[in-house]
C-alpha cells in the first residue's frame, strides 16, 4: 500500500531508483520477518518512513565504507606502479648517460649542444664550425646509439 509512496521519498534523498527499491523492499522484508515480534507505537506510514530512512542511512555508511576500502586499495597498487615507473625512469635516464658518456668527442659535443643546451643546428654547425649536414649526421647517430642502449631488441 505504501511501496510506492516510500519509493518516492528514498529515490528523492539517494537519487538513485534501483536504490530506493531496494532499501523499500529490505525493510517491508525485515518488517515481515520480525512482525511476530514488532509492536509499533506509531502510525504504520510513520514507521515505514522512518524505517526506510535508517535503512538508506545504513546504506549510505556501508558504501562510504566499501568506497573508502576501494580508495585505498586503489591508492597502494597505483604507489607499487608509480615505483615501479620511478624505478625504470631512473634506471633509463642511466642507460642514456652512460651512452652519452660512450659517444665519440664530436658526437657528444654535437648532442650536448643541441639536445642538452637547446641549440638549434646552424648554431652548433657555426660554434663547431662544421656543416649543417654535419651536425645532422652525428645527431643521427648519436641518437641511433642512445635509442639502441634503451632499447636493443
Amino acid at each position: 500500500m505504501h511501496y510506492n509512496e516510500l519509493c518516492s521519498y528514498i529515490f528523492s534523498l539517494s537519487k538513485d531508483k534501483q536504490l530506493a527499491e531496494d532499501i523499500v523492499q529490505n525493510v517491508m522484508l525485515k518488517i515481515w520477518k520480525n512482525r511476530e515480534k514488532l509492536h509499533i507505537n506509531t502510525s504504520i506510514k510513520s514507521y515505514l518512513y522512518k524505517s526506510c530512512y535508517y535503512e538508506l542511512v545504513d546504506s549510505f555508511k556501508k558504501n562510504k565504507k566499501e568506497l573508502n576500502y576501494i580508495e585505498q586499495i586503489k591508492n597502494e597498487v597505483l604507489e607499487v606502479f608509480i615505483d615501479e615507473d620511478v624505478d625504470f625512469l631512473k634506471n633509463q635516464m642511466q642507460k642514456v648517460r652512460e651512452e652519452i658518456e660512450k659517444l665519440p668527442p664530436k658526437c657528444k659535443e654535437v648532442f650536448v649542444l643541441n639536445k642538452l643546451q637547446g641549440f638549434k643546428y646552424k648554431e652548433v654547425a657555426e660554434q663547431l664550425g662544421v656543416s649543417i649536414k654535419t651536425v645532422e649526421a652525428q645527431l643521427s647517430k648519436a641518437m641511433t646509439r642512445i635509442k639502441n642502449a634503451l632499447d636493443p631488441d
